[in-house]
């Protein structure tokens, strides 16, 4: 009999595959200093338009395969055919959707080629997609490793070298879009070779069975990356390309925080989700922490990043993009609320309450999209970053009230209030010193907020037993 893998091996596996993430972040940093502003806004907006449209030729079916197979692995050869039979179907649906949707949105005829050969290249993403959805399936997190490094490893060498040596966005396009074709061909003959033979099937009924399952994840899903991209398409309809690029380089700074709540949600939503089956005072004492942790973390982090904000956008992406520093710091206020959000999501996932989250998600979808409308137009990337903000500030609301309705109350004050008194006592020191060197302000108020926090008791006694045991000698056995 085969033995299980080792879910330590998995979540290694898992971990080292999620930071692949490093290599499309430092693409984006070369062509942000290679293209300049007004070509890079132009590829800001084509791979936020096409974000959006993937999840349309998806609709939920690869979390569902990643549930259902892991469960039952005989449906695999029911499942796979149909899918990809279904999914041909639904790309050519939705690439047509999607040149409607450039020509509409922006009429500079370098932006729509550029968007419409990443269409096509997020069209193979979504194909690869179901080959790592049964890959998760068969718990073959090594091979998910291969596949990941093997498209953005070569995705980052093909592309920088074309940015080098030719340094134009069309032939940029072309290189990442026609980079993904053996990538996909990989992906496939692995599973054929380790999963089950490749075929293509279309039978209605079992398609029919299977998207009606699958939606309310791919709502789910659509809702979530419509949310997170909305901003930089409407940008891009309404205001010249180097806002864009401006706003970008910006949002990529605040998306990249997103790492910390997204690793500490990862790994407690399976405990989170036992303890809510088993002990439900201790889901809620265990949700509660995570909200203390995480409150602690994100203010200090904001304004720190806050301060560092004009060189860390210049190191990253060249002194033409410091225009959006503004619009980053509005962001990074709303880093704070985006933490919490993140944790309240989760939570309520755990609590089996994903429709609730539907909900609250579809309305803060709303509600980015009206501020966008109408800010943007008057107040460029500084309306933008607004949006984010009052949208962060509306989903905290409706989340709040909704795991007060079906779980338990948040003591949002008690929660709060340590880490604010100690953000904004350590932030007085350095600004009344008028310390003109960001690390050194940076080091000297992260000192002074973790003295604050020992002084206003932020930490209790089992917190403090726990770090001692950490430094204290292990006893022999």
């Amino acid at each position: 009999m085969r033995s299980e893998p080792s879910l330590a091996r998995n979540t290694l596996f898992s971990a080292v595959s999620s930071a692949s993430n490093v290599l499309l972040v430092v693409l984006v940093i070369i062509a942000a200093r290679v293209l300049g502003e007004r070509s890079f806004g132009y590829l800001s907006f084509a791979l936020a338009l096409a974000s959006i449209f993937e999840k349309m030729t998806d609709l939920g079916l690869n979390t569902l395969t990643a549930r259902n197979v892991a469960r039952d692995r005989g449906l695999t050869g029911s499942y796979l055919p149909n899918i990809l039979g279904w999914k041909a179907f639904l790309s050519m649906v939705v690439i047509g959707l999607f040149a409607l949707a450039v020509r509409f949105l922006n009429h500079d005829p370098e932006a729509r080629t550029a968007a419409y050969i990443i269409g096509v290249a997020f069209i193979m993403q979504c194909f690869k997609a179901t080959s790592v959805a049964f890959f998760q399936a068969y718990e073959r997190f090594d091979l998910i490793l291969l596949v990941m490094y093997v498209e953005r490893a070569s995705t980052l060498v093909l592309c920088t070298l074309v940015l080098l040596f030719v340094g134009k966005l069309i032939p940029f396009a072309l290189v990442f879009t026609l980079g993904r074709i053996p990538d996909l061909v990989l992906a496939y003959w692995l599973i054929h070779r380790k999963v089950t033979p490749f075929r293509v099937r279309f039978e209605p009924r079992v398609i029919k069975s299977l998207q009606v399952s699958a939606i309310p994840l791919g709502a789910y899903a659509l809702v979530f990356s419509a949310y997170w991209h909305i901003g930089t398409v409407i940008l891009s309809a309404m205001r010249p390309a180097a806002e864009v690029g401006w706003y970008t380089a910006g949002y990529k700074i605040y998306e990249g925080l997103t790492m910390f709540p997204f690793l500490l949600c990862a790994v407690l939503l399976p405990h989170l989700s036992r303890l809510f089956v088993a002990d439900r005072d201790r889901h809620a004492a265990l949700s509660l922490r995570m909200l203390r942790y995480l409150t602690l973390g994100s203010m200090p982090l904001a304004v720190s990043v806050g301060v560092l904000a004009p060189q860390a956008v210049q190191l990253l992406y060249g002194k033409a993009y410091l225009p959006g520093v503004p619009a980053l710091r509005i962001l990074l206020g709303a880093t704070i609320l985006m933490f919490i959000n993140w944790t309240l999501n989760t939570v309520l996932i755990s609590a089996d309450r994903e429709k609730t989250v539907l909900r609250v998600a579809t309305a803060g979808l709303a509600v980015i999209t009206v501020a966008n409308l109408a800010l943007i137009r008057q107040f460029g990337v500084i309306g933008a970053a607004c949006s984010v903000a009052i949208s962060e500030l509306c989903v905290f609301m409706l989340l709040f009230v909704a795991l007060k309705k079906v779980l338990f109350a948040v003591p949002a004050y008690s929660i709060a209030w340590r880490p604010a008194v100690a953000c904004t006592s350590a932030a007085i020191v350095p600004y009344l010193s008028h310390l003109t060197a960001p690390v050194i302000w940076v080091l000297l108020f992260a000192a002074l907020y973790m003295a604050m926090l020992v002084a206003l008791g932020a930490f209790r006694a089992e917190e403090w037993s726990a770090v001692r045991s950490l430094f204290s000698p292990r006893r022999s056995s």
